[in-house]
């Protein structure tokens, strides 16, 4: 079974959510130590302020040996200062003995041994563990001489402050014993509050990314399965967006209104309405081709039956030799139909600009002259006018610059689509404008005309304005027009006539 790929949500999802994760670690890595290690200072500090408060008021309640108390207030002070700091707290006399204390942890009491004179005396500090230096400190219970001591010294601040001063005498000391490991829960969310913000931070983030990735991806998912289901052939696929599934197009003549509205859309949503309207164009150009190769099957179908029929009658005797001539008249000019229109149909594969226009200066006038004579058979069988008009206000021969051959096919597409549009007996014309720098030729008829919901779409590729008609042509000659004049660097506009009410087809020739 084959896999399926990674979607795009899941990937934009995974990748996302991986690089924020990284930054939060980093972050959280960071922070946390610049938080513990401030928190630890901070706690050192504190309770070294607090050893050297205690060493004062201690010294000053008792006697001038510095061996016993001589107030009674000064447990008080260090009770308070137990409650406040959640330390153990010694005091130490100058006869290296725990005068007084507010907790022994028992792992270290065993390890204590009491004075010589009597055996429920106080316990003795280990020589290891004075403050022989005489000064104030705060250090981890592994750094000091509490490391045997201790249980897991690594997890105990020692502060010590000397009381009093004697030179390098042992005058005592005050000790505060606490731990730096929680032992609660409370305590355990205090000193880690900065990896839990954390924590609930890239948590939310994450949330916020799921919905984000999803708006974001599911119209780009939705693109992808319909130009998927496009790729296969099914033309009649468009991207449907939210709840109700809707298809977004765009407008074909859109109102300020309407455009304004379109501006403040996002572009994934103006993606999805262009995407739609292409593969709309897309598939109106893939039934306009289909149609088109039904109206040339068609339109062969019929001089080649004429043809055929024709010269089987003759072969066969059915039509008289005294016939010969006019049958074989009829021929030629269904032949002559069937080469205009397989010329017309190969125009449509080939590249208006694969040949290099072949520029020169010719009278215009005696051009379109002799054009003229080339739709006599037409003119003479519908009985059309064609009348020229010539612009008078120009002085000696008007000449034009272009490709003679290209633009003769221009003028050609243009008159015959006139002449056929035209009624019987009708009138077509044309005239010519001259200006400073440029010349207007212009070709009008009396026919139904153009209506103004079809005028942008006359110079598409297949566009028949009036498919109803039944009009023979392949909706190639208007495009083939365009596109020669546009090589030439000139415009071709479509109108309606204002004084024959019919069609108006006029394009610009530069002068020289």
């Amino acid at each position: 079974m084959k896999r399926r790929g990674i979607s795009i949500y899941a990937r934009t999802l995974l990748t996302t959510s991986a690089a924020i994760l990284a930054v939060f670690l980093v972050l959280a890595i960071v922070y946390g130590t610049v938080y513990k290690v401030s928190t630890s200072k901070q706690r050192q500090e504190e309770l070294t302020r607090y050893a050297q408060e205690l060493a004062l008021l201690t010294e000053r309640r008792m006697d001038v040996s510095l061996t016993t108390f001589t107030g009674s207030d000064i447990t008080g002070y260090i009770s308070f200062a137990t409650r406040s700091t959640g330390a153990y707290i010694w005091v130490v006399n100058s006869e290296k003995e725990i005068i007084y204390n507010t907790g022994i942890p028992s792992d270290t009491i065993v390890k204590l041994e009491r004075g010589e004179d009597d055996a429920g005396g106080d316990f003795i500090l280990p020589e290891v563990a004075r403050n022989e230096g005489h000064v104030a400190y705060c250090e981890r219970g592994s750094q000091t001489g509490f490391y045997d001591l201790l249980s897991d010294p690594a997890s105990w601040f020692v502060a010590s402050a000397p009381i009093g001063t004697r030179g390098d005498l042992y005058t005592g000391e005050v000790l505060l014993f606490r731990r730096h490991v929680p032992d609660s829960f409370i305590t355990w969310l205090v000193d880690h509050n900065v990896h839990i913000s954390f924590a609930v931070a890239y948590v939310v983030s994450l949330a916020i990314i799921i919905w984000l990735s999803r708006n974001i991806t599911t119209p780009i998912s939705a693109l992808a399965k319909t130009a998927n289901s496009v790729y296969r052939g099914d033309l009649t696929a468009r991207v449907q967006l939210g709840k109700e599934r809707k298809t977004l197009t765009l407008p074909d003549h859109a109102d300020e209104e309407s455009a304004e509205s379109l501006m403040r859309e996002d572009d994934l949503t103006r993606l999805v309405r262009t995407f739609n309207m292409l593969i709309a164009k897309f598939e109106m150009r893939e039934s306009e081709h289909l149609e088109f190769l039904g109206n040339v099957s068609h339109d062969l179908r019929t001089p080649v039956t004429s043809i055929s029929g024709f010269i089987e009658g003759m072969r066969d005797g059915t039509i008289p030799k005294d016939k010969f001539e006019y049958y074989l008249d009829i021929i030629k000019a269904e032949a002559d139909r069937l080469e205009d229109l397989i010329n017309t149909l190969f125009e449509q594969t080939e590249r208006m600009d694969s040949q290099e226009l072949k520029l020169t200066v010719f009278n215009l006038n005696e051009w379109i002259r002799r054009v003229k004579v080339s739709f006599e058979p037409m003119l003479r069988e519908k009985k059309i006018h064609l009348l020229l008009n010539f612009d008078t206000g120009v002085k000696g021969d008007l000449r034009a610059i272009g490709d003679v051959g290209q633009l003769t096919r221009v003028l050609n597409n243009i008159v015959s689509n006139a002449i056929r549009f035209a009624p019987r007996g009708g009138l077509v014309t044309i005239s010519t404008r001259a200006k400073e720098r440029s010349v207007c030729v212009i070709v009008e008829d009396n026919g139904p005309g153009i209506s103004t919901e079809d005028i942008p779409y006359v110079f598409d590729r297949f566009y028949k304005a009036d498919k109803s008609r039944g009009q023979e042509g392949s909706g190639l000659g208007l495009y083939i027009a365009r596109a020669l004049v546009n090589r030439h660097g000139q415009s071709i506009e479509a109108g309606i006539s204002t004084e024959l009410g019919g069609a108006r087809i006029s394009f610009t020739l530069a002068r020289p």
